[in-house]
This record gives C-alpha cells, structure tokens and sequence, in this order.
C-alpha cells in the first residue's frame, strides 16, 4: 500500500515548510520513525520521521523547495512487519514496465492540476513585494516550479541590468559588501516580528532584581546536581517564579481577539532558544504544576535537542507566554517583541555583582535586571509592574531550608514566600 508524506503544519501559524535536506533516497528502505527529511519553518528546523515501514517509492520534490502544508512531498510504499526480504529484496526496488507506464500517467495529470497552483504562497509574496510577473520567469524546481531563488536571482538580474555600475565600481562594491542569502526562516521571522511590531501595542516596564539567594541555593546544590546531570543555571528559577506570578496575574496570561480578551487558564511557558540561523521557542508545558528539578531538567532537555534538531513540532505550539535570556550574552536588559498571539514576553539580563545600597550599608550583591514587553491593549503598567514585583518577590524570597542545608540536597520546590 502507498503512503502519502506530506509537508507537516509546524504549528497553528505555520502555513508553509522548506526541505532542506533528504536523509534518504528513493528505492532506499525504511523502518517507522526513521528520520527521512529535515524541515525548515520560522518556529522550527526538525527531522520528519517515516509514519510506516517501507520502502521510498517517490521523492515528489527536491531539497530546497518551500511548500504549503499538507503538500505530499513523497511516497512510501508500506512494507508490513511480519514480511520477511530476501537477499533480491535488499537491491533498490525495480518498478514494473505496467508500475512505470502508471507512474508517468499520475506525474501528468499531477503536473496539470499544480499548473493552477504552481507558484507558493512565498513565491506570490515575493512577486508582489518586488513588483514582477512570475510568467517570465523560468522555474527550476520539480516540474519547472518556480522557486524562491529563481525569483531572487530574477530580482538582483533585473536590478543590475537596471543600474549597471563601471566594472570598476562593481569590484570595489564586491570587496567592501557581501551579499547574504536569507534562510527561510529568518524572512518569516522578520515577517512575524515586523507583524507583532505592528499589531501590539509595545510597552516595556524593567525591575532590578537581587539574585544573591538564588545563587546561594545554586552553590549549595550544584556538586550534588551534576551527579545527577544538571547544569543548574537562573533560568529555571525564573521560570518557576514566573509561572507561579501568572496565576496571579492571570491578565498576562492571555490573548487579544476582536471578540474578547481569552484568558488561558494553564500556563504554556515558552523558552526562547538560539539556534545556528535564528531562535526557536519551545514550550514547557503545564510549568505552574512542576518543580525547580522537574523545571531544570526540562530546560536543558529543550534546549539540546533544539540544537540538534530534534525537537519535535508539538513541542514549539501552545505557549501562553515566553522568557528570553538574553543575559546569556552578556546583556543587562533589552525590550523584547512580543510572540503574537501571546500577550508578553519577559527578558532575563545578566547576573553581575555590583554594590547596592541595603539599609543604609554597602553590599556587594549578585543583581540582574528583568524586562517583561506587554500588549498595552490587553494590559496597562499597574498589571505588569505588579506582575514584576510578584517575580521579584519570589526569586529576592528564595532560602534553603536548614534540614537542605545540611543534607546538601536540593529541594523538590522552592523556598520563599510567593
């Protein structure tokens, strides 16, 4: 039996995926699960596993080609798992003369019925933000598709022939400037960050937060947890206090419609994550029901395999609000852009100790700054701040308990008062 793969949806804003790359080829046999393809959005690079055991029976399209959802992109053809193959079988299949003749009939009349629809949703886009027609453009892709980069190298053809430069300018232009290619990733997430730009009404509110007991509780603890392989860094205690403040402030929870404010009763933390072309956010589920560990263990899980893109695509849709620690880098606050359709984003500057002023004495303490971007039409500063000073509250409230510290065992929750 033949099984249809189609280009999946990467989330509920998704509409199209780039192939960036065959992990296998056609003839080629397959277990289920088997990693056959890596796909590229604006939320995520992943590998799409095969949905059945089998053999390739059609790679549709090449590497390179960006595609609506539910587009078939291959056939497998279903190899049940009690069949048993011969050494024959272990050769690239042959198709049949009858197989072939069939094959040809279906590639025509599939050929004629994508003619209607032979440009892509980015392809259109482009066309119409540069102004050309796409009928004279010749189409490298699978059947004379157009692609993007016909379109692109079509724009920067009919802009030099425009505005033809002395070959000596042109050199010195080609030793000053290097033209980079973008990915498709990062041109959808300029789209979608110009888009929340746009849409929500930005405010940024920014609290000094003292840090000190937190990294106490991470000194205490953290010979003990690398036995048990966990790099505890500030994010998860962040995490924790945020989590537990939304349910307070349920407002920050939510998503602006035209209909009404939708309040999400459960708490989707998404984590911004860097990867090699962009960032990713995947979501930790449910973070007001775990602990500190639960937390930790989670974060660091994400985020490797974020790296090494095998995060999966159910696990970067949901969220109801997100952090990003762009303290990893050094930087001490920024103003984040809200991740539509949520209604704020919280940044996480750098710890660095610094004197301070504590009742009328100076102490050096381990101090970051916290910088939570909010929809102004969902919310106003009074929300926010007091979100902020509920976060505050937890993560400058953080103790240790004396039976942890002598024990040296991390606790299950957390200390403080929330």
């Amino acid at each position: 039996m033949s099984i249809d793969i189609i280009m999946p949806q990467m989330g509920e804003s998704v509409m199209e995926g780039t192939i960036l790359k065959w992990l296998v080829k056609e003839g080629e046999q397959v277990e289920k699960d088997q990693p056959i393809l890596e796909i590229s959005t604006d939320k995520i690079d992943t590998e799409a596993p095969s949905p059945v055991r089998g053999v390739i029976k059609n790679i549709l399209y090449p590497e390179g080609a960006t595609l609506p959802v539910l587009t078939v992109i291959a056939r497998i053809e279903q190899v049940e798992a009690h069949e048993t193959t011969s050494p024959a079988d272990d050769k690239p299949v042959v198709v049949e003369k009858a197989d072939k003749i069939e094959a040809a009939k279906v590639a025509v009349n599939t050929e004629e019925a994508e003619a209607e629809r032979r440009y892509s949703p980015l392809v259109r886009k482009l066309a119409k933000e540069y102004s050309i027609a796409l009928e004279g453009i010749k189409g490298t892709g699978e059947g004379g598709r157009v692609t993007k980069k016909d379109v692109m190298e079509y724009v920067a053809l009919k802009q030099a022939v425009s505005t033809p430069p002395p070959e000596e300018a042109k050199e010195r232009l080609m030793e000053k400037e290097t033209l980079i290619r973008i990915s498709p990733k990062r041109k959808i997430t300029a789209d979608r960050m110009v888009q929340s730009k746009r849409t929500a009404a930005h405010v940024t509110t920014v609290f000094e937060v003292d840090m000190t007991k937190v990294e106490k509780y991470r000194t205490l603890n953290k010979d003990s947890l690398k036995r048990e392989d966990i790099h505890l860094t500030y994010i998860p205690f962040v995490i924790l206090a945020a989590a537990r403040s939304l349910k307070e402030c349920p407002l920050l929870n939510a998503s602006w419609t035209d209909e009404g404010i939708v309040q999400k009763n459960y708490v989707n933390m998404g984590i911004a994550v860097s990867v090699e072309d962009g960032l990713i956010v995947p979501v930790i589920k449910d973070a007001d029901k775990k602990d500190l560990l639960q937390i930790s263990r989670q974060v660091q899980d994400i985020a490797q395999r974020s790296r090494t893109k095998k995060i999966k695509p159910e696990e970067v849709q949901g969220g109801t609000f997100t952090i990003t620690n762009h303290g990893l880098n050094g930087s001490l606050f920024a103003t984040p852009v809200i991740l539509l359709p949520q209604t704020a984003i919280l940044g996480v500057g750098a710890v660095v100790k610094r004197p301070v002023v504590i009742d009328d004495a100076i102490a050096i303490r381990s101090m970051a700054y916290l910088s939570l971007s909010f929809d102004h039409r969902v919310i106003d500063g009074a929300d926010a701040d007091a979100f902020l000073r509920k976060v505050k509250g937890i993560l400058e409230g953080w103790e240790v308990s004396p039976d942890e510290a002598k024990s040296h065992s991390p606790a299950t929750g957390y200390g403080g008062v929330w």
